[in-house]
């Protein structure tokens, strides 16, 4: 938060973001239990070196990844029905990642009036636990997305 020290008012707060997953941005629910979300792109790149040039003279891209981190706090009970998806109840069992592994057509990080990152073709890469002393239990879950779109 920015504040104006002679005023005391605030000039600047920063955004408010949830996780929403479903068919598009207008038919989703919001992931419920979200207490920290990134995503990071890569891009492969290849260099071209030439014999006599320092440095490469040419940089191409050659391949495209998109992983998406949440860590979800694992709720005591199950989520009443309040249109929430919880993200650790939808990674799927070994035997029945073939079969339905958790899949979504789309995923953004959104407040009330803005998308952050939207991304398409969704499905869980990797998953965890993590336990604090004294703390709750978080699942932390890795997406990979087709794209960022």
């Amino acid at each position: 938060m920015a504040f104006d020290t002679t005023t005391k008012q605030v000039l600047l707060s920063g955004a408010n973001m949830m996780v929403r997953v479903g068919a598009s941005a207008v038919s989703n629910s919001v992931v419920g239990l979200v207490s920290n979300v990134s995503f990071n792109e890569n891009f492969q790149l290849q260099k071209a070196n030439c014999l006599g040039k320092l440095g490469p003279v040419s940089i191409d891209p050659q391949d495209y990844s998109c992983e998406i981190t949440i860590g979800a706090f694992v709720p005591k009970s199950d989520l009443p029905e309040t249109g929430q998806v919880n993200i650790a109840a939808s990674v799927p069992l070994r035997g029945n990642a073939l079969a339905d592994g958790a899949k979504f057509a789309y995923l953004d990080f959104y407040d009330d009036t803005n998308i952050l990152a939207a991304f398409s073709g969704v499905i869980v890469a990797s998953s965890g636990v993590q336990i604090e002393g004294g703390g709750y239990i978080r699942r932390n879950v890795q997406l990979q997305a087709l794209e960022r779109i």
